[in-house]
């Protein structure tokens, strides 16, 4: 048996090494405290050319392999005629997660971030959270919480799609910066960038 394991030995940790590669990322959990007394509540306005950079995020989705999935079994988001397919191996879902608004309505408490998209729905991201969302038939991980002096949101999906955002205030409170990151399976990051104003307190 010990000569059996010993000619064989290089086998076995090539194929525990396959096993460890091809196991599911899992996100960290983030802080629930920040650097600083950072508050980054506010009204905040898009400043530049909105419809550009929705062109932006709409050509990272694609290339992050984000599937068009219109079949989503779930009230008011559900289409029984999907006008395009999905392209081969693109399943990519953690998109579906994502808003995206010219007006943002932030409300920071002690515990949580509030944040209105210009929706009926305020998405809340407690702070230190780690959970599973999900929208209809379709599921991801969620991470929210404190980096540093950013406030971060990551959302990942089963098939190695994963998007960061990040929300950063100027020293002087009257600017906020949108970072978002998409994250393709093939680990390519395509990155784009959000300024907003605060138009009152």
């Amino acid at each position: 048996m010990a000569s059996f394991m010993k000619k064989y030995k290089h086998i076995f940790i090539s194929l525990m090494l396959i096993t460890a590669c091809s196991s599911n990322e899992v996100l960290n959990k983030l802080s629930i405290n920040s650097e600083a007394e950072i508050n980054i509540s506010g009204r905040w306005v898009f400043v530049g050319d909105y419809q550009s950079n929705q062109k932006k995020i709409s050509k990272a989705i694609d290339q992050s392999s984000g599937i068009i999935y219109r079949r989503i079994k779930t009230t008011g988001v559900f289409q029984e005629v999907q006008d395009k397919s999905p392209k081969k191996n693109a399943w990519g879902v953690a998109h579906l997660f994502f808003k995206n608004a010219k007006i943002l309505r932030i409300t920071q408490t002690d515990y949580a971030l509030y944040i209105d998209f210009n929706r009926s729905i305020v998405e809340e991201y407690d702070f230190g959270e780690l959970k599973k969302i999900t929208l209809g038939n379709v599921s991801a991980s969620r991470s929210s919480g404190w980096n540093d002096t950013q406030y971060q949101i990551d959302t990942l999906d089963n098939y190695g799609m994963k998007i960061t955002e990040k929300y950063k205030i100027s020293d002087d409170s009257k600017a906020l910066t949108r970072s978002i990151i998409f994250r393709g399976k093939n680990l390519n990051d395509t990155e784009i960038v959000q300024n907003f104003k605060r138009e009152s307190l």
